[in-house]
């Protein structure tokens, strides 16, 4: 009997544990974020939220296309992608891992994030080489790979 109730206390805290570190009780995220309103200032870090609905500002709004975020030509940008998925989504145990590609076709891509590593930072300058936009997507197969394909990043100014 002692050794069912160790195996039970065992998972409720690896639960418990899991179920704090994707509601951010253990986070470490910046708190700066661009909104789509605005330009990116230098220095501000970006914030990105990634779950099977698609990429999300840090106040919740869908990014995409329509909604692009902008960043100043010339300007250092550092996007830090944050693993987003709910408690009650299948999507809990899905993996991601971003990719950023330039209008000319240069790509980089983050770490992976899930439940255990929460978040991925990639930089990039802002229209280097004459780079007009960006979009950065998923590029492992996950659930919500429909919704993970169309972040847009649009450089503004001269």
């Amino acid at each position: 009997m002692k050794d069912k109730t160790r195996k039970f206390a065992v998972l409720a805290t690896t639960l418990a544990f899991s179920m704090a570190i994707s509601q951010g009780s253990f986070s470490t995220i910046p708190a700066a974020v661009a909104s789509d309103q605005k330009e990116l200032t230098e220095g501000e870090k970006l914030i990105v939220k990634v779950n099977e609905k698609g990429f999300f500002d840090k106040k919740g709004r869908l990014l995409g296309p329509k909604n692009p975020l902008k960043v100043a030509k010339g300007q250092k940008v550092e996007i830090t992608f944050v693993f987003d998925e709910a408690v009650n989504s299948l999507a809990i145990g899905d993996v991601h891992q971003m990719a950023i590609t330039a209008n000319d076709g240069e790509t980089i891509e983050s770490e992976k994030i899930w439940i255990f590593n929460q978040t991925s930072t990639l930089t990039l300058v802002a229209g280097e080489s004459g780079r007009k936009e960006y979009r950065a997507y998923c590029i492992i197969d996950c659930i919500g790979m429909d919704n993970l394909n169309n972040l847009v990043i649009t450089v503004v100014g001269s």
